[in-house]
C-alpha cells in the first residue's frame, strides 16, 4: 500500500473510533483509557459514561446514586487503566412506579461524587450531555 493509501486508512480508522466513541461510548485504541465496549444500548434506555479514579467502592457509590434515584441498571461495564476507570452504564430512565427522574440531577449527583472526574450521557445528539467535576466544582 502507498503511504498515500496508509494516510487515508489510518484517518478513517481515527474516524471511526471518534465517531463510535461519542455515539455509543466505546473506547477503543487508546492510550490513557481502557480498551471498553458494551452491546448496543437497548431502545428507550439511557447510556451514561463515568470516568473515575480508580480506586475501592468508586463502583459501588456509582450504583448506588442510581438506586437511590429509583432507577434500574440494565447492562453495566467497567474497566479500569492505571489510576483511571471508565464505566459505561445503560438505564431505564422510567422508575417502577412509573415516573420519570431528572437526568440532569442524576448526572450531577454522580458527577459530584468525590472520585468522579467526568460523566457523560449519550442520547440524541452524540457528545451532548457531558459534565465534569473540578475539585469539586460542577462544570456542564
Amino acid at each position: 500500500a502507498s503511504t498515500e493509501e496508509a494516510e487515508d486508512q489510518a484517518a478513517a480508522m481515527a474516524a471511526n473510533t471518534i465517531r463510535s466513541y461519542m455515539e455509543t461510548g466505546t473506547i477503543k485504541n487508546s492510550v490513557n483509557f481502557p480498551e471498553t465496549e458494551l452491546p448496543n444500548r437497548q431502545e428507550n434506555t439511557i447510556r451514561m459514561t463515568v470516568v473515575n479514579e480508580n480506586k475501592p467502592g468508586m463502583l459501588a457509590h456509582i450504583t448506588e446514586v442510581v438506586a437511590k434515584a429509583k432507577l434500574n441498571i440494565l447492562q453495566q461495564i467497567n474497566h479500569s487503566r492505571g489510576d483511571v476507570a471508565y464505566n459505561v452504564i445503560d438505564i431505564d430512565p422510567v422508575t417502577e412506579s412509573g415516573e420519570t427522574v431528572s437526568l440532569k440531577e442524576l448526572q450531577k449527583e454522580l458527577t459530584l461524587l468525590d472520585g468522579v472526574l467526568s460523566s457523560r450521557i449519550i442520547f440524541g445528539t452524540p457528545g451532548a450531555g457531558y459534565a465534569r467535576n473540578v475539585d469539586g466544582d460542577y462544570f456542564v
